[in-house]
């Protein structure tokens, strides 16, 4: 081999080698310590919203979501009534805007909120499979379609997230096959995207992560009438298998949770840049878990929560709402047809905070309900557990946090809580 050849070779072996530490030393590992450490969370009531009865815009029939626009004031995404609801930071009342409707700036079947980095607002509707932009002051100002292949899925970190450069993210599902005939189809979906959808003309959605899932889907239409026809879709995997948990941080990456045992990964452009760990593994189901979820199973298609009927096309453009009432028949049907995986995972739900802290809820005794609340840095500094609480369901910037509760007759309400420094 020529001496020329041979430094060739050597500075390749250099470069590759070079690379490969690069890459290594981008995709940090943490590993978080096994023993929780308590954090004092004592935060400080600033004002509660919702009743029973009393003036129109304080009564909420289905929150779907809340958030925080940089002032403080506080966004109510009332889904039964098809509106949104303004608080200022002291709990008054400042607008509402959208109503029921099929028209530009009306809502049928909407699911998620966010306040865009421009302080616009963005609220999804999956019946219209747009999203409606208001200005701060509740004026409509125009609609962005969704892809015409995905939908988005309220899954996770509030479900919809502010990229900082402008537009949302959010997970996804393939939009399913519609029939026309009235027969069924199935799918499987392998993966669950996180999505980045810019705002701005002509900008193309960005992928941010593939989270490895399988879901079995089932959708079946009804025969057209007026141009209209009634879809129903269903998503099911195994009972207790691994959610796709997820939250955004302020310089845009992604932080995602998808596996069975307690591991988070930082995404930034598509690519991990860094895993963090902590030695707590998944747990075996017990007889108990299962009976849980199946009495939750009956209650939920009961009363309907999170379940939505849409109907596409015709003059409005689509239209939806809450399901009929189901017979008991069908309700033990489907309990009986529910799937079970063995094991639950560690992790339950994950939010970011104002500060860009993660807050990792692990799941609890009882399967579903709330958990230790892990508080971690973005860089993976384990900064103490939070015992006694929920995870809130939305943060501000100056440090608030939202919860959403209901009483026993099922009145929703939002309370807004001032959160100590850690």
């Amino acid at each position: 081999m020529s001496s020329a050849v041979l430094r060739a070779f050597s500075l390749a072996a250099l470069a590759g080698g070079l690379l490969h530490a690069a890459a290594a030393q981008a995709q940090q590992t943490v590993r978080l310590p096994e023993e929780d450490r308590a954090l004092a969370m004592r935060a400080t009531p600033v004002f509660a919203v919702g009743t029973a009865e009393g003036r129109e815009w304080e009564m909420f029939s289905r929150v779907e979501q809340v958030a925080f626009d940089r002032g403080d004031n506080l966004y109510v995404l009332d889904g039964g009534a098809a509106r949104v609801v303004v608080f200022d930071r002291a709990g008054k009342f400042v607008r509402q805007f959208g109503k029921k409707g099929g028209g530009p700036g009306e809502f049928q079947v909407p699911v998620g909120l966010t306040v865009l980095s421009d302080g616009n607002v963005a609220v999804a509707d999956l019946a219209s499979r747009s999203y409606s932009l208001f200005a701060p002051d509740g004026r409509y100002l125009r609609s962005v379609a969704f892809p015409e292949e995905w939908s988005p899925m309220a899954i996770g970190g509030g479900s919809f997230a502010a990229h900082p450069r402008g537009g949302v993210v959010t997970a996804v599902r393939q939009a399913p096959p519609m029939t026309m005939d009235g027969t069924m189809r199935r799918q499987t979906l392998q993966a669950t995207p996180i999505v980045w959808q810019p705002f701005a003309d002509g900008a193309q959605l960005v992928r941010l992560f593939n989270a490895p899932t399988e879901i079995n889907t089932q959708s079946q239409g009804s025969e057209p009438r007026q141009g209209e026809r009634t879809v129903t879709f269903r998503m099911s995997t195994p009972v207790f298998s691994p959610r796709v948990n997820w939250g955004l941080l302020s310089g845009g990456e992604v932080v995602v949770s998808h596996t069975p045992g307690y591991t988070l990964k930082v995404m930034r452009d598509g690519q991990p840049v860094r895993y963090i760990q902590r030695p707590m593994r998944e747990r075996r189901v017990t007889e108990r878990d299962r009976e849980v979820a199946r009495e939750r199973r009956r209650e939920a298609m009961r009363t309907g929560e999170g379940m939505r009927v849409v109907t596409v096309g015709g003059p409005g453009g689509g239209r939806g709402g809450m399901p009929g009432r189901m017979s008991p028949e069908r309700i033990e049907q489907s309990v009986r047809d529910m799937e079970f995986a063995e094991t639950i995972p560690a992790i339950q739900n994950l939010r970011v905070d104002g500060a860009g802290r993660i807050w990792v809820e692990r799941t609890g005794e009882v399967w579903g309900d709330p958990g230790p609340i892990d508080v971690v840095s973005a860089d993976g500094r384990y900064l103490g557990t939070v015992t006694g609480q929920k995870l809130p369901a939305a943060f501000s910037a100056s440090g608030r946090a939202a919860w959403v509760e209901k009483d026993d007759l099922g009145v929703e309400r939002v309370v807004v809580k001032q959160l100590p420094r850690i």
